[in-house]
């Protein structure tokens, strides 16, 4: 082949190692492997340019120039291809600065050597124009092949790095480390047979036309196959520094891997256990009681939550692991020590357990508080306040249940009582008269004292005349009631008006007068009597005769009755 053809070919090799550089340099903020083959790449692209310089040109000064570019270049990829495969495997390390000297020092001395003329010839000697057969006339000297071997022994390095990440890691992430091995060899491979070909002096150095193979394989990586589109992570940076234990467990049972922390935890709740965890079973190591404890417990959204010792709550997580067949491998099993939420959750729940009491007392109290604020001190029944409350709502809902009686109830010659024997005794006498009233009532009933001895009911649902018949047993029970005061033994009459809704009024203004007004009949035509009230007033009212005897009873008490 002609120099102008190997120069076109060098050229093109040289334009696509460029390409790749620039879309890898792109993707350096995204992961550190890109800077690294970024710079490999360069180096690819400035060895090929030379080579295309030297069989393009063929000058004396591209003749000289080319032994120092070419182990610039060299160096480029020796040193590009090895800070790739470690950061591919370990995306957190960085040539530390010796390091950096390290690699920067051989190829530095090996372009000194091969620029200065006295130690040319010990690099590269007898670079002559190319002979008829296009090829060139090169004389390898020792210190060219010191630095193959060099650059051969920091590759393999480099390869045994990725080696080792390849057996480790699996998905898109073995994939890439595939794709890198793969293009990686396949440049080594056709640099060893070039430089084999070129030991005796001639032939042509075609390792850039593989490293162009090379540049294709990684741009198709690159558009293609998600080559840098996502960052590996080793392993220890995931596993082995979350604070959750993780153990990896197979199928029988036996534990093949776990982190610091599932250690540290394993140890710290069993502090008998001893040597190496990995290799024993998981039931030896966490002990048959918690397992037990676990397989008793319900698992919820994925995971169980029990008490495995005295204060030590354990949350545990597992996941069946398979491979491509879908033969099981085991199980990953995530464990987080959640005894200080627990414990947390134990004090909210007993501080919520206390407020509920407490807010349960606080609302009993102030129950009795609103209850107190609607009842008479004295006799234990409803004051106006409720009354014309609940007045007021009877009366509202008074077109669904019917009619409504409303009864005004005084106790006869009460201020006789008071006069007699006392003030005592007449709370006395208003004691058991409430109580009477108060026996009296139904459910939805209301009974309430107006003031002094004058009380009232109301009857939702009673027309006239159960108003009028409830109203007379009130009567009777009153007056059929013994008192002892004073030693005397003392009985008591009422009267009592009675109101009907609708017939003697809407609203509560108009049933409480025309009560009165029936009430102040009962009390002018001879008391102990129960009165109904007319719709229109008027002298005749419906009244219930008293007995003579009861008449007398009442003039001992108080005369003139």
């Amino acid at each position: 082949m002609t120099p102008d053809r190997w120069a076109v070919i060098f050229a093109c090799a040289a334009l696509v190692a460029a390409c790749t550089a620039v879309l890898a340099w792109r993707r350096r903020e995204r992961t550190p492997a890109a800077t690294a083959l970024a710079v490999t790449m360069a180096g690819v692209a400035t060895w090929s340019a030379a080579d295309a310089l030297v069989y393009g040109l063929r000058t004396e000064l591209t003749r000289l120039a080319y032994p120092p570019v070419l182990l610039a270049s060299v160096g480029l990829v020796v040193a590009g291809t090895y800070v790739l495969a470690r950061t591919v495997t370990d995306p957190s390390w960085r040539p530390a600065r010796r390091t950096a000297l390290l690699m920067a020092v051989e190829p530095l001395v090996l372009v000194v050597a091969g620029t200065l003329p006295a130690t040319r010839d010990l690099v590269m000697g007898g670079l002559a124009a190319a002979g008829p057969g296009g090829d060139a006339v090169v004389v390898l000297g020792p210190l060219f092949l010191a630095h193959t071997l060099y650059s051969y022994v920091l590759v393999a390095v480099a390869y045994t790095y990725l080696v080792r990440c390849f057996r480790r890691v699996t998905g898109v992430l073995r994939r890439q480390v595939a794709i890198l091995l793969g293009s990686a060899l396949l440049s080594t491979v056709g640099n060893v047979v070039a430089v084999g070909g070129q030991l005796d002096g001639t032939g042509t150095d075609v390792t850039p036309l593989f490293f162009l193979l090379t540049g294709l394989v990684d741009c198709w990586a690159i558009f293609r196959g998600g080559l840098l589109r996502l960052v590996p992570v080793a392993r220890d940076q995931v596993v082995d520094t979350v604070p959750d234990a993780v153990l990896v467990v197979d199928p029988a049972g036996i534990l093949i891997d776990l982190n610091p922390a599932g250690e540290r935890m394993m140890r710290s709740m069993r502090a008998t256990l001893s040597g190496d965890l990995v290799g024993r079973s998981l039931q030896e190591i966490a002990g048959p009681n918690a397992l037990a404890v676990f397989g008793a417990t319900e698992r919820r959204d994925g995971h169980r939550v029990a008490e495995v010792a005295p204060g030590v709550w354990l949350d545990v997580r597992d996941s069946e692991v398979a491979d491509p067949r879908g033969r099981p491998l085991g199980r990953i099993v995530v464990v987080r020590d959640v005894s200080e939420q627990q414990e947390r959750q134990a004090a909210v729940e007993r501080l919520n357990a206390r407020l509920a009491e407490q807010v349960e007392v606080i609302e009993r109290l102030r129950a009795e508080l609103a209850e107190e604020a609607v009842r008479d001190p004295l006799t234990g029944l409803h004051n106006r306040r409720h009354l014309d409350r609940a007045l007021a709502a009877d009366l509202a809902s008074r077109p669904r249940a019917g009619e409504l009686s409303l009864l005004v109830v005084d106790i006869d010659h009460f201020k006789s009582v008071n006069d007699r024997y006392g003030h005592a005794a007449g709370d006395t006498v208003l004691t058991a008269v409430a109580g009477t009233l108060a026996g009296a009532v139904r459910a939805g009933d209301t009974a309430a004292r107006l003031g002094g001895e004058e009380f009232v009911l109301v009857l939702p649902g009673l027309g006239r005349e159960q108003a009028v018949e409830r109203a007379e047993q009130i009567r009777r029970a009153v007056a059929a009631s013994r008192h002892a005061l004073d030693g005397d033994d003392v009985r008591v009459t009422v009267s009592i008006g009675v109101a009907v809704c609708p017939a003697d009024g809407h609203v509560s203004a108009a049933l409480l007068e025309a009560a009165d007004r029936a009430l102040y009949t009962a009390k002018a035509t001879g008391r102990d009597r129960v009165v109904a009230a007319d719709a229109v007033p008027s002298p005749q009212v419906l009244a219930v005769p008293v007995p003579a005897a009861a008449r007398d009873d009442v003039a001992e008490l108080v005369p003139g009755a």
